[in-house]
């Protein structure tokens, strides 16, 4: 086969596609009147299929019609987005002063493939802006549906939609069914009126089983009378149901479950969500609503007691219809995790249990899953060592800072986490004390810096933050017999050597033969931390050359060790700034401690600045603030940075420490 083909449906492509809509009366007729719905009718005239009188289907609307070009769009276009090409509202006609853009139902367009329940194929007349279209639409063999045009006429007046049947097909449901399903779901808008074989569909339709009326009593202001309308079965969506507010038989703003509805009655993506409507007559409001009848003025007295008034009565209504799936729910999760209550002391028991029975009592837009997960946080927040102490701090944080929590144990486990961050605080207070320690020139604490830069090597260089680099006690002892007892006794330590003016820490990592056996030092680093005051400059260079001749001497060091000397202190002679070198494997540099200071700072990407407000990091610089009334360092005091701390800022520190590490 040669040229170009199109798709091919398989004719049972359409039904598998629209599903219940083109196979279950009720959803069909639910669609098909939603669709007037959203065309802004307010009058929709429906024509029962019956065998015995040949009358065949038909629904008729007053909404806003569609023009040739926009019918042929939308019914030729098999997955139409109705928000993306006509918005969430429709508009009224122009004739309907001050009247409110009206919230739509549909989504897809799927809603419209229910009229071939009723006839295959059926047809369709639309009119507006003076033009009249008819078409007949049927299921096709190569393409899903056809659209064929049968008349055109201008002239036309006012504005509307009609499908109808071409043939005649029985419905398992009468006109009365069909009244009595409408009823329990267009009649929440007093200003929709729906008609079946020309008896307005009404309250009286309602069956029986399916509705409730309550008086709520609001202390100082009056009743309302509350309409329960119960559906039988839920819809695919919430959007026919919610709480609607009747003011002298005129609906405020729109029947809805509203935001604070869902937060104290019930979640409105639950079933009963999508299957109950409560209708509130309350005319004692009217002072209280807006000039537009878009809303109540949410700040009035009167309509806020009203509003917590009927919450609470229609939540004691649902509570006694769900109590049965509450108990259900209950004893799902107690089963859950009963393993691990049964470890609880009794106390921990009891309160876990009353807190079970709390949560789903109380909390109806929690789901099964999510009171299971909570409960099973609960249970292990009582086995912890720190208890509650967590949702304490989870209580002080802002939403934001919530979903920022959220965001990172999406990618991070607690573990990996806390290794990470570990390694930052330790990093940053280590940098912190060595500030801290060296900005003093009269200091007399230099001896205590050598165990701090045995932390530190990985400041100096990437290539040091091997742990093989440890501190060489043998060649301690070597050093220590070059100063003939000079060394301070009390600080006499067997990891360094500590001098009158200075410390000298030996950090050797070990080379290896081919069968792996140590054979000598692969790598060594000097570090001498010479006291403030004393200028770094030629001897202080040949000194530490000294100690590598010594150590050449005692077989410490071969021509196969590569040997790194540091010289650190307060300054430096301007004219020996430079690296002195022995040979091919031995250099020797001079650094003052500021830039040793601010070279770690930028290993760590500068986040000592971005973590001012962390409170390891407060309380690190105010130990050093407080101890002995010693200033800060000369550098710029991190207690007078005010930069905000993000968690993006430490994840991107923890990636760096996680690659170093690894």
């Amino acid at each position: 086969m040669t040229g170009e083909h199109g798709t091919l449906f398989d004719e049972r492509f359409l039904g598998r596609y629209a599903g219940a809509i083109m196979s279950d009366p009720t959803t069909a007729l639910v669609e098909l009147v939603a669709n007037s719905w959203d065309a802004y009718a307010t009058s929709v005239e429906i024509q029962w299929p019956d065998r015995s009188t040949g009358a065949l289907f038909r629904i008729q609307d007053n909404g806003v019609g569609m023009t040739p070009n926009q019918f042929e769009v939308r019914w030729r276009t098999l997955d139409y987005d109705r928000i993306i090409h006509q918005g969430e509202f429709v508009s009224p006609p122009p004739e309907l002063l001050g009247a409110l853009p009206r919230p739509v139902y549909g989504r897809n367009g799927k809603g419209r493939h229910a009229a071939f329940l009723f006839s295959s194929p059926y047809r369709v007349r639309t009119w507006r802006d003076g033009v009249e279209a008819t078409y007949t639409v049927t299921q096709g063999h190569r393409n899903p549906i056809e659209v064929q045009q049968e008349n055109l006429r201008k002239s036309a007046t006012g504005h509307g939609t009609e499908i109808s049947a071409i043939h005649l097909v029985a419905s398992s449901l009468s006109a009365a069914d069909a009244r009595a399903l409408l009823s329990t779901r267009f009649l929440t808008n007093p200003e929709f009126v729906v008609s079946v074989d020309g008896v307005r569909v009404s309250f009286s339709d309602v069956p029986k089983d399916c509705l409730k009326e309550l008086d709520v009593n609001v202390p100082g202001h009056g009743k309302v009378k509350v309409l329960v309308i119960d559906s039988q079965r839920a819809d695919r969506t919430a959007k026919q149901h919610g709480i609607a507010w009747w003011v002298n038989r005129r609906l405020v703003g729109q029947c809805c479950w509203r935001l604070s509805d869902q937060e104290r009655v019930l979640d409105g993506r639950t079933e009963e969500a999508k299957r109950y409507t409560f209708i509130v007559y309350a005319d004692f409001l009217a002072p209280t609503v807006q000039a537009d009848w878009s809303d109540f003025k949410v700040d009035n007295p009167i309509w806020l007691a009203t509003q917590e008034a009927v919450q609470g009565a229609i939540r004691d209504v649902l509570l006694g219809i769900t109590q049965e799936k509450r108990t259900k729910a209950k004893q799902d999760v107690r089963d859950a995790h009963k393993t691990v209550v049964k470890e609880l002391p009794m106390l921990s028991r009891e309160r876990w249990g009353q807190f079970l029975d709390q949560i789903v009592d109380r909390c109806p837009s929690l789901s099964v899953k999510q009171i299971d997960q909570v409960m099973g946080l609960l249970a292990n927040l009582e086995m912890a060592e720190s208890q509650y102490s967590l949702l304490s701090k989870l209580h002080t944080l802002k939403p934001s800072e919530l979903d920022q929590w959220n965001d990172v144990l999406e990618r991070w486990t607690i573990s990996t986490a806390k290794a990470v961050l570990d390694e930052i605080e330790k990093r940053l207070k280590l940098i912190e004390e060595i500030r801290a320690k060296t900005s003093d020139p009269e200091t007399d604490e230099v001896q205590e810096l050598q165990p701090l830069f045995g932390q530190a090597l990985w400041i100096f260089g990437p290539q040091y933050e091997s742990i093989e680099f440890t501190s060489n006690r043998g060649m301690t002892t070597v050093i220590k017999t070059l100063f003939d007892g000079q060394q301070q006794g009390s600080r006499n330590r067997p990891d360094f050597v500590v001098t009158p003016s200075s410390s000298v820490g030996f950090y050797a990592r070990p080379s290896f033969d081919a069968d792996a056996n140590e054979n000598g030092t692969e790598v060594l680093i000097i570090v001498e931390l010479k006291k403030p005051g004393v200028i770094l400059g030629t001897d202080e260079k040949a000194q530490v050359w000294k100690y590598v001749r010594e150590l050449i001497q005692k077989g410490y060091v071969t021509d196969r060790t590569t040997v790194f000397g540091y010289v650190l202190g307060d300054r430096i002679d301007p004219t020996e700034t430079g690296e002195r070198k022995e040979g091919d494997r031995t250099i020797i540099r001079p650094m003052l401690y500021s830039s040793f200071i601010g070279q770690a700072e930028k290993r760590m990407l500068n986040l000592h600045r971005r973590l001012t407000d962390a409170p390891f990091m407060k309380a690190t610089l105010a130990r050093f603030v407080e101890a002995d009334n010693a200033s800060l360092p000369t550098q710029p005091s991190l207690l007078e940075q005010s930069v905000d701390t993000t968690i993006s800022e430490i994840e991107v520190g923890a990636a760096v420490i996680a690659n170093a590490t690894a």
